[in-house]
C-alpha cells in the first residue's frame, strides 16, 4: 500500500470522508470500512505470545476422522451423525468459535471421567501423537465451519445488495465469464474458500472496472450468510463433506514476500487474535479494493501454505497472558510434580514448545499416569475455567531454566 493511501486512510476513520479505489473504480465511505480497521491487516498474521507457525504440524481432517475411529472416541462420542452416545455430542459441545486451548481445558477437566468410561468398555487409552492431536482438532475445525450459524435468508439478500446477481445464477449463467452458484466447488473447505475468494478478486478488477460500480465490501457475518445461501442453493455444495487441510512450513513465508504481500505489512508488528477463516476471507476480500494493480493468484496449495504460516500458527498456537498464567501455574499445584524436585518433567527446560495441539496429545498419552502420581501424593485433579488453560501456555512458553 502506498503512503498516500494511508494517508487517505487515516483521514477517512478521522473524518468520515471516502476513500477513492484505486484506479477511480468507485468509493468506500467509513462505515464500509469499519471491517478493515479491525480485520483486513489481520490477514497477515505473525506475532504472538505462544509458539511461531513454525511449530504447527500439517493439519488434515480425513486424516483426523480415521484418529476418531483408530483411538476409540467414536464408542463413547457421536460426531456427524455417526459414533457412541455414551459422551456428549461434539457438535452441541463445541461452540462454532471455539478455541484450540478452550478444547484442551474442556478435554483435561473430563479425562479421568472419559477414562473411566473408556475401561468400563475395553476401550484402551492409547498414545495421542501431536501430529495426531493436530489432525483431530482439523477435523472439529472443520466439522464446525459450516455450522447453520448463519441466515439464508439474509444471504439472499446480500447476493442482491452486493451485486453479485449481476454476475452469478443460480443454475444458468448470467455473465460467461462467471459460473453459476451450481458449479461453485469447494464450499466445504475453508481454505479453499479464502483462496477462491481472493482469485475471485482478482477476476472481478476488470469486470467491476468495466461496469463502473462499487466493489462490494464484506463483514465475516455477512459472508457467512452469503455462504449459507449459497450452499442451499446448489445440491453439489450440499452434498460436499466438510473438510480442513492446513500445510506448515517456510513456504508460506515465502509466498508472502513473492506475492507482493510483505511489501506493505509488517507482520511482526501485528498482535495475532483469534479469527475464523471466514473473517480473514471477508478481510482479504475487502483488501482488494486498496491495491494499484491486479491482485496476485494463488494456484494450488500456496494458500494452504500462506494460512499453515502466518494464520494456523495464530490461531492454533498460544494467546494467554504470562502473569496469570503463573498463578495457574501455583493454584493447580502443577509446581509440585514439574518445578524440577517433583517426579515429572521439569517443564521450564522445554519453553517455548507448548500450545493446545501439545497439550491435548499429552493429556492423552500420559494424563492416566500423572493422575495416577497425583492421587500418590494427595493432589486432586485440576480443572481449568476459561481462560486458563491459555494463560498457562503462555507462562509455560515463557518460563526459564533459572
Amino acid at each position: 500500500m502506498r503512503v498516500s493511501n494511508l494517508l487517505n486512510l487515516n483521514r477517512v476513520l478521522n473524518n468520515g470522508l471516502s476513500l477513492p479505489l484505486a484506479g477511480a473504480r468507485g468509493s468506500v465511505t467509513a462505515s464500509a470500512l469499519a471491517i478493515l480497521v479491525g480485520r483486513c491487516f489481520a490477514v497477515a498474521l505473525l506475532s504472538t505470545a505462544g509458539l511461531s507457525a513454525a511449530n504447527i504440524p500439517d493439519m488434515d481432517s480425513a486424516r483426523g476422522e480415521q484418529v476418531f475411529v483408530d483411538m476409540g472416541c467414536i464408542q463413547c462420542h457421536e460426531l456427524n451423525g455417526r459414533g457412541g452416545h455414551v459422551g456428549p455430542n461434539l457438535m452441541r459441545v463445541l461452540d462454532r468459535a471455539f478455541t484450540p486451548s478452550e478444547l484442551a481445558s474442556t478435554m483435561w477437566n473430563h479425562a479421568p471421567t472419559m477414562w473411566a468410561k473408556g475401561a468400563e468398555r475395553n476401550v484402551s487409552v492409547g498414545k495421542l501423537t501431536v501430529n495426531n492431536a493436530a489432525d483431530l482438532l482439523a477435523m472439529l475445525y472443520a466439522s464446525r465451519f459450516f455450522e447453520n450459524a448463519g441466515d439464508a435468508a439474509r444471504g439472499k439478500e446480500l447476493f442482491t445488495e452486493k451485486a453479485c446477481v449481476k454476475c452469478h445464477g443460480i443454475t444458468q449463467p448470467v455473465n460467461p465469464k462467471a459460473k453459476p452458484l451450481s458449479l461453485w466447488q469447494g464450499l466445504a473447505d475453508p481454505v479453499s474458500l479464502v483462496s477462491a475468494n481472493w482469485n475471485h478478486s482478482s477476476d472481478m478488477w476488470d469486470e467491476i472496472s468495466r461496469k463502473k460500480f462499487h466493489w462490494p465490501t464484506m463483514n465475516s457475518q455477512e459472508m457467512t450468510d452469503l455462504l449459507v445461501y449459497i450452499r442451499t442453493s446448489s445440491a453439489a455444495a450440499r452434498a460436499e463433506k466438510p473438510q480442513f487441510h492446513i500445510m506448515a512450513g517456510e513456504t508460506g513465508k515465502e509466498l508472502f514476500t513473492s506475492r507482493g504481500c510483505a511489501a506493505c505489512h509488517d507482520v511482526t508488528h501485528i498482535k495475532a487474535r483469534e479469527l475464523t477463516l471466514t473473517s480473514i476471507a471477508a478481510s482479504m476480500w475487502n483488501h482488494a479494493t486498496f491495491l494499484h494493480n491486479k491482485p496476485p493468484r494463488f494456484e494450488g496449495d500456496e494458500m494452504r501454505s500462506v494460512l499453515g504460516y502466518y494464520w494456523a500458527g495464530q490461531f492454533f498456537g498460544v494467546n494467554g497472558n504470562v502473569a496469570r498464567g503463573k498463578k495457574v501455574f501455583e493454584a493447580k499445584r502443577c509446581t509440585e510434580c514439574h518445578a524440577g524436585a517433583g517426579p515429572g518433567p521439569k517443564l521450564a527446560s522445554q519453553a517455548g514448545t507448548f500450545n493446545p495441539i501439545r497439550m491435548v496429545s499429552v493429556i492423552w498419552s500420559h494424563g492416566p499416569q500423572m493422575q495416577q502420581l497425583m492421587q500418590q501424593r494427595n493432589i486432586p485433579w485440576p480443572t481449568f475455567k476459561t481462560g486458563e488453560m491459555a494463560d498457562l501456555l503462555a507462562f509455560l512458553n515463557e518460563q526459564t531454566t533459572n
